[in-house]
């Protein structure tokens, strides 16, 4: 059993790694670069980089995610894999606010990858440059190619004319790689095919969270040191103070505590960007707390109120999540926390708290009344939607099909239908729960219920997906597109029996992910007045769903070319 176990994991593994692909974008700005005037967006999402030969030499910059980030100054140290890609060549490199600089290989801990540009090329000079892009310093996975895109600068230079600001700088593209790969961008002149101009490189570099210290609240005061010391010239130009890790007396590690000291705070090496980069999972014996959010955006885990016990501390980052850190440690009990002396104490106040009870029911009494009050609400909207989604109609059509089979002895397509169609109704009432589920979920249900409609009409169906969408990893709102294909069945394909075919088709088209319902029936009018809930309860989905989402938003459409019926849902930056 343990080396099936182990066996899986591997497999798992070995599937998310692949997963990691190289993806590089040449022909699309990045909405953010493109749509950025002034650099408050860039600042707000990104960490910079920039590294030139000489004042008046192009000037290559690089931008990624400013989640998580380690001290530059430290940054060799710790991944030594970036000295592979030193520039060997003498340069000035700007480090700005929790960055590093380019003379390594710049690290990258996430799947959102970097962003280049090149100050000192225009519009009216691009056809002197040409630039090409190498994995790992040997395989060229861009060949020389000229840039042919340009944004407005975000380093102010006067490179491409000295006696101007330059506005504008190339746009290189959009790069991602798989862990442990590096990719370095070489740029030169033509006229000079033998010297590169100006070079950048990035490494993707598994990463977790370390403990480098923890602290008990008498020792309070040593964390205000530390913590001051690290952060206390944060408005200087180079980030923080890069000794506050020398003290061994103030940042010790530590496994074993009194029952006093149970409020712990986990001092963590690197540098957080908000509180949901870092994610903690607080083991004890069979218990545990389940993965969660950090409560501050600083490097440290606070953990209040502990039990005594023995601890497991899991600590992960959000964007490398399969990538963990454990840290044990044990909460000695007092004498009073022991079984026998609750007992005793037990005993002694049971009389006295007898009436602070009685009250104490009556309260939570009237609570779960109101409670159960709101979830009846709650229970009431759900059936709301699971019926526009499965109404009466289609659940006694379903089992009228089982039970001619049942009729005819055809008794092992029953068990088979009958099998799908409680599967269907049992993930439909799982997935009603979530708002949101993957799309791998929502192919599930909706393969599920095809095929029960295909039982009853005999038509054809295909479901179409793509490699460049991530199916376990992306996600849609719960039950969203089976309102559609029943639209597609009753009212398109379903008395066309076998002649009927459907298809369902995912694609990525730049950053935005477009579904499309296909069926070759006689259509329906969308501005005519509906017969059902499912459309009417989509468009009203969609519209709150537009007023939530950040940066997001879904157009849907309903058209009818070459006597075929298309509709089109689309879901704008879903894939950013």
């Amino acid at each position: 059993m343990r080396n099936l176990i182990l066996f899986l994991s591997f497999f798992l593994f070995t599937i998310f790694c692949k997963a990691q692909k190289r993806d590089i974008n040449l022909d699309v700005i990045h909405p953010v670069v493109k749509h950025d005037s002034h650099g408050d967006s860039i600042r707000k999402y990104f960490t910079s980089t920039t590294y030139n030969k000489g004042r008046n030499d192009l000037l290559i910059s690089a931008f990624y995610s400013n989640k998580l980030e380690v001290d530059y100054k430290d940054l060799v140290k710790k991944i030594p894999q970036l000295k592979n890609y030193e520039n060997h060549k003498k340069g000035i490199y700007e480090v700005t606010l929790n960055s590093t600089g380019g003379r390594d290989a710049i690290p990258i801990f996430d799947t959102s990858g970097i962003i280049i540009t090149v100050n000192g090329i225009n519009a009216k000079n691009a056809h002197e440059y040409e630039f090409r892009v190498l994995q790992d310093k040997k395989k060229v996975v861009v060949n020389w190619r000229t840039p042919k895109f340009f944004v407005p600068v975000y380093w102010m230079s006067r490179i491409a004319d000295p006696a101007k600001i330059d506005l504008v700088t190339a746009y290189l593209g959009h790069f991602k790689a798989g862990y442990d790969t590096g990719l370095t961008f070489e740029v030169r002149k033509k006229a000079f095919p033998d010297s590169i101009s100006v070079s950048l490189s990035a490494y993707w570099v598994k990463w977790k969270p370390k403990v480098v210290g923890v602290f008990t609240f008498s020792g309070f005061p040593n964390f205000l040191r530390v913590f001051n010391r690290q952060w206390g010239n944060q408005m200087l130009r180079n980030s923080y103070n890069t000794n506050w890790k020398s003290d061994t007396t103030l940042l010790k590690l530590k496994n074993e505590f009194n029952h006093e000291d149970n409020n712990l705070i986990f001092y963590l090496d690197d540098i957080i960007g908000s509180k949901n980069v870092t994610e903690y999972n607080l083991v004890n014996g069979r218990d545990s707390t389940g993965w969660k959010w950090n409560d501050f955006d600083f490097n440290l885990v606070w953990l209040k109120n502990l039990p005594p016990g023995n601890y497991e501390l899991k600590m992960r980052y959000s964007m490398q999540r399969e990538h963990t850190s454990s840290y044990p440690f044990t909460i000695r009990a007092a004498w009073y926390q022991t079984l026998w002396a609750k007992i005793g104490l037990s005993m002694l106040v049971l009389l006295a708290i007898g009436f602070v009870v009685l009250l104490w029911h009556s309260r939570k009494q009237a609570e779960k009344l109101r409670r159960q009050s709101t979830l009846k609400q709650l229970v009431q909207t759900e059936l709301k939607s699971i019926r526009s989604q499965f109404n009466p109609h289609f659940v006694f059509n379903a089992l009228s099909s089982i039970q001619g089979l049942i009729t005819k002895n055809d008794s092992e397509n029953a068990s088979k239908y009958l099998l799908e169609f409680s599967s269907l109704m049992r993930d439909s009432l799982k997935a009603s729960t979530n708002e949101f589920v993957s799309i791998a979920s929502e192919i599930k249900i909706l393969e599920n219920y095809l095929k029960l409609e295909k039982l009853r009409f005999g038509f054809n169906y295909q479901i179409e997906t793509t490699e460049l969408i991530d199916l376990n990893a992306v996600e849609i709102p719960s039950l969203f597109l089976q309102p559609l294909l029943e639209n597609a069945v009753k009212h398109g394909i379903s008395s066309l029996q076998e002649n009927g075919w459907l298809y369902l088709t995912f694609e990525k088209v730049a950053y935005d992910m477009v579904v499309m319902v296909k069926d070759n029936g006689k259509g329906f009018n969308e501005n005519s007045e509906p017969t059902g809930f499912g459309l009417p309860l989509t468009k009203e989905r969609i519209k709150l769903l537009n007023q939530t989402l950040n940066e997001q938003h879904i157009e849907f459409s309903v058209t009818r070319v070459n006597d075929k019926t298309h509709v089109t849902v689309y879901f704008k930056n879903w894939l950013l």
